[in-house]
């Protein structure tokens, strides 16, 4: 996925493991994964993407899993937006709202339907395996992009979810120890491991933050009135 927003002049809010754009040294280690130049500048929040897309900006749109026209803090500003792109393409398994204003809808994989992984807010790193055939013309979700990126130019030659996930691994240091025949024994594994061999650790960022200080950054919160620009 991010060699997809890097080879369509996207520009990402942070590299993978939230890794700074901004970094030097982060950039540097991600141009030479990909072999590309990288753009120094931070990228745009989900909400100043509508806002930009309402100035002309931004023209057309790729969103895939999401369904902003009901996830956005304004709705009717992101249906706006919606509305005003020239070209919409939604990749998801239902017409979601979202979909609704797509001039492209493809169909997407369910879980059930396809290999792969998915890491959740606990920190485990789990692997599924399809238990159900796709249905009609639905296609995986790697396929679906691999093949926009051929077609637009790009040489891509992933096989199976094992190979996006071993390119994950040299792009993510939360990834260590953690190896694709490693999931499949054990069906998750938490981040951060030690050793192919030990369990993950229960308490993360033990050992300090992924900062320049090793401190972590409070910010205290500011109670805003409801609706937009809160």
């Amino acid at each position: 996925m991010s060699k997809a927003r890097r080879n369509a002049g996207l520009i990402p809010m942070f590299y993978p493991d939230y890794q700074s754009v901004e970094g030097a040294a982060v950039r540097a280690k991600f141009e030479a994964l990909w072999q590309t130049p990288l753009d120094d500048k931070r990228g745009l929040t989900v909400v100043e993407i509508m806002d930009a897309v309402h100035r002309d900006e931004i023209k057309g749109m790729y969103i895939m899993g999401e369904n902003p026209a009901m996830s956005d803090p304004d709705v009717e500003h992101a249906r706006a937006a919606l509305a005003h792109l020239e070209h919409l393409v939604v990749q998801d398994i239902f017409l979601t709202e979202t979909a609704k204003y797509a001039d492209v809808v493809l169909p997407a994989s369910a879980w059930p339907e396809k290999d792969g992984t998915v890491s959740n807010t606990n920190r485990q790193v789990q692997i599924g395996r399809a238990a159900l055939p796709l249905p009609g013309n639905t296609r995986l979700d790697w396929w679906i992009i691999q093949e926009i990126a051929r077609r637009i130019g790009l040489d891509w030659t992933y096989t199976h979810p094992r190979d996006v996930f071993a390119e994950m691994k040299q792009a993510m240091p939360s990834l260590d120890n953690i190896s694709w025949e490693r999931l499949e024994r054990e069906s998750s594994v938490t981040y951060p491991c030690d050793a192919e061999d030990q369990p993950g650790n229960e308490i993360v960022f033990g050992e300090g933050f992924p900062t320049a200080s090793g401190r972590g950054r409070l910010v205290p919160r500011r109670d805003h009135p409801a609706g937009r620009g809160a």
